[in-house]
């Protein structure tokens, strides 16, 4: 004798009409009163903490603190060329760019009129000598 088994499956996905919580799936036709949830607007992470963050919150006193930071040195100077960069014109991009990159770094302008029309030359301080490796 042969046997001859099929399985199948059958998948049904429907939108509730009303944001409830089923204590059940199968019921006998009476209506309990179900719990009612309210979806917050702001989407919260679920945690198993006991209390919760407003993360919104915390990345804008980080930016806030980021914003008020007295740099010094490198970093200050770092920043600045960065806060031109990202506030610049395109032309301005295209001029830093163009300049940094044809002189090996040992020059930074924002004039794309001057740099745009010739190539860069690599001009190291002047207590410096440049070498190519």
């Amino acid at each position: 004798m042969n046997f001859i088994w099929c399985f199948f499956q059958i998948e049904i996905k429907m939108k509730k009409p009303e944001a409830v919580r089923w204590e059940k799936l199968e019921g006998q036709g009476d209506v309990p009163h179900p719990k009612q949830f309210i979806a917050d607007v702001k989407n919260l992470y679920p945690s198993s903490s006991h209390y919760t963050r407003n993360w919104d919150k915390l990345v804008g006193e980080i930016k806030e603190e980021e914003k008020n930071e007295k740099l010094e040195g490198d970093a200050a100077l770092n920043k600045l060329f960065q806060q031109i960069y990202s506030d610049g014109s395109d032309e301005v991009k295209r001029a830093m760019n163009k300049s940094f990159m044809e002189s090996g770094g040992t020059v930074l302008s924002t004039n794309w009129s001057d740099v745009g029309k010739r190539k860069v030359e690599i001009n190291p301080p002047d207590d410096m000598e440049w070498k190519k490796y």
